[in-house]
């Protein structure tokens, strides 16, 4: 899941991509930052946490680049429980070699 604000009322900060006009994704290598249509080559940001909308407008407004944030769908983030189907930080499953499980359906497994 999204990590949790400190502040209150305000919404969990979200994982995206950068975006060309062309749907180009933004990425880096030991070169620098150059665009691809490779998704799994983009980088992810924090829309928030990185400040990603008032950057892209500071892009727009002072070298007229276009640029748009496109959310990274959550099944590309997260891991699904295979028994309850909820999804889950990398570290908050458990793999046992055939399946993910999440603390509490591991739990209910091991009290069987």
């Amino acid at each position: 899941m999204p990590r949790r604000s400190d502040k209150l009322n305000e919404p969990p900060d979200i994982k995206v991509f950068i975006r060309d006009a062309r749907g180009k994704y933004l990425a880096q290598d030991a070169n620098g930052l150059f665009v691809s249509e490779d998704r799994s080559a983009a980088i992810v940001f924090n829309y928030r946490g990185d400040s990603v909308a008032e950057q892209l407008k500071t892009l727009e407004q002072t070298h007229g680049v276009a640029l748009v944030a496109e959310p990274v769908p959550p099944q590309e983030i997260y891991e699904t429980c295979d028994r309850c189907n909820d999804l889950f930080m990398p570290f908050m499953t458990f793999f046992d070699g055939k399946t993910f499980l999440c603390l509490d359906c591991r739990r209910r497994l091991s009290d069987r």
